[in-house]
């Protein structure tokens, strides 16, 4: 499903049009014909979703890949997750809705850790909450100390047992470079450097070789990289200066059954006209372009890999061609061989 709509802002500025197009995408698929269940139920239900799709994580408790997304309709943070045929929604008495925050999977605690971001409304509510996800129930977490942050990213290091937080912006002008751990309890800051502040990057954890991940995204002066990096819960490493073009709001995740990172899409830099369609795989020293149709350009989508049905999932994102921007409901699976669209 796809909702077109005019759009007639441009902003100058890459991190302030992003942050501008991810708020327009909010409001847009708030605004569609898509309806919502907000009524609690005894269990899954076979619904369509509403809302921006913020997150996406694989749940090894309920052992299904769970989409996190930002309902305008219900003003909380919604759950759903993918049996490979449909998407049912998680009833849960969420956190309050909001956008351009971090999630990762605890999978040694069995718990989603939801961090930060910004409120729907009003846009300036900055978000320095930290909250838990069970499988039944959400807790919010005492710990504050890092403060409001947004346009960040998290991954969950399965060696180290810990959280990883990286960049993002407690304003609009400030992009953060500190590094933080979350442990279940507390949040430490760990770094405080590399990779420099920046935001709308890509970040995960690769189990091959024991490490967080980080590709892409742009710096404080706009400038949208391609650099590649590393965090081994010691210290930042630059693993590549080459690789995909230079993007920003693109996506990763990774295969444990192949041991690569899969990227997909994008926005180029200087250019919020277009996107990219284009899937890269990193191999652990270089990455390479699989050459393969899937899903159409888009940016801001989610994806996650599901290991017991060994398929990368990918869902929804949007695309703006200067005049017309399109939202897409869509979901691809990558069965590492080709992109196969199931809904």
């Amino acid at each position: 499903m796809t909702t077109r709509v005019k759009e007639s802002t441009v902003m100058k500025a890459p991190f302030a049009l992003a942050t501008i197009l991810a708020l327009w995408i909010c409001s847009v698929v708030a605004q569609s014909s898509m309806a919502s269940s907000t009524e609690p139920a005894a269990a899954s239900q076979a619904v369509e979703k509403s809302g921006t799709p913020e997150h996406m994580v694989y749940d090894a408790q309920l052992r299904r890949v769970v989409l996190l997304t930002a309902s305008n309709k219900s003003g909380r943070q919604e759950l759903w997750n993918w049996d490979g045929k449909q998407w049912r929604f998680i009833p849960s008495a969420g956190p309050e809705a909001r956008e351009l925050g971090g999630a990762a999977y605890d999978a040694r605690r069995k718990r989603i850790v939801l961090f930060g971001g910004i409120g729907l409304k009003p846009r300036e509510d900055r978000k320095g909450d930290t909250w838990e996800w069970d499988g039944k129930n959400w807790q919010q977490m005492t710990d504050t100390r890092i403060g409001t942050r947004d346009h960040h990213a998290m991954a969950y290091d399965e060696a180290r047992g810990k959280t990883v937080l990286f960049g993002g912006a407690k304003s609009s002008e400030l992009l953060e470079t500190a590094t933080w751990e979350w442990d279940g309890e507390k949040w430490k800051q760990v770094a405080t450097q590399e990779p420099g502040g920046r935001a709308h990057f890509a970040m995960v954890y690769d189990s091959k070789r024991k490490q967080v991940v980080l590709f892409g995204g742009m710096d404080q002066r706009n400038k949208v990289h391609n650099d590649t990096w590393a965090w081994d819960g010691m210290t930042w490493q630059k693993l590549s200066a080459e690789g995909p073009p230079p993007r920003y709001r693109h996506r990763m995740t990774f295969d444990s059954d192949a041991g690569i990172i899969i990227l997909f899409g994008g926005l180029p830099a200087g250019r919020a006209d277009t996107s990219f369609e284009d899937t890269w795989i990193w191999d652990g020293q270089q990455w390479k372009e699989i050459k393969t149709a899937g899903p159409t350009k888009r940016n801001s989508h989610v994806m996650a890999y599901d290991p017991v049905r060994r398929r990368t999932v990918l869902y929804g994102g949007g695309f703006w061609d200067g005049k017309v921007g399109t939202i897409y409901d869509d979901t691809w699976e990558w069965d590492g061989k080709q992109w196969t669209q199931m809904k």
